[in-house]
């Protein structure tokens, strides 16, 4: 896989991919995405007992494992507010079983440069493992989520 990091300008630039997650904002490295879908019934996702394997689509001829990021992230006793329109981030990379891998979001939004310099270090928890650091874009903070991380 190719590097994002702007290896020309010798700078620490990269393109990461914002999205939403009941209001709140993440991003992953925009390289590792393979592509957005959007979800009509996500019904069977959201009554998986596993979040992190909540079951798997195809598309394309294509097997993707997804993951129920919303409910992953969230406490076991917290209701989850669905939207109806989720989207999944199909990521480039597949797994053991040659599944490419999913994460169900909220929202997408484009794809912004940033500096890795300006990444700061978040607090340790049991949510944050899976986190790089966060960044402020556009005035808001935003979560860098480490997507190899997630896909174990």
């Amino acid at each position: 896989m190719a590097s994002s990091v702007n290896q020309d300008r010798g700078d620490d630039r990269v393109s990461v991919l914002t999205f939403t997650l009941e209001g709140d904002r993440y991003c992953v490295r925009a390289a590792s995405v393979d592509s957005v879908l959007g979800v009509g019934d996500d019904r069977s996702v959201a009554t998986a007992d596993d979040p992190w394997n909540a079951g798997t689509v195809s598309v394309a001829g294509d097997r993707i494992r997804v993951v129920d990021l919303p409910r992953a992230f969230s406490s076991s006793v917290r209701t989850i507010n669905r939207i109806e329109t989720p989207k999944l981030l199909v990521f480039r990379l597949t797994d053991a079983d040659d599944a490419y891998v999913g994460w169900l979001v909220d929202d997408v939004d484009v794809t912004r440069t940033v500096r890795t310099s300006d990444l700061e270090p978040t607090p340790t928890g049991a949510r944050i493992a899976h986190v790089k650091g966060r960044l402020e874009i556009d005035g808001d903070e935003v979560l860098w989520l480490d997507e190899r991380a997630i896909h174990g």
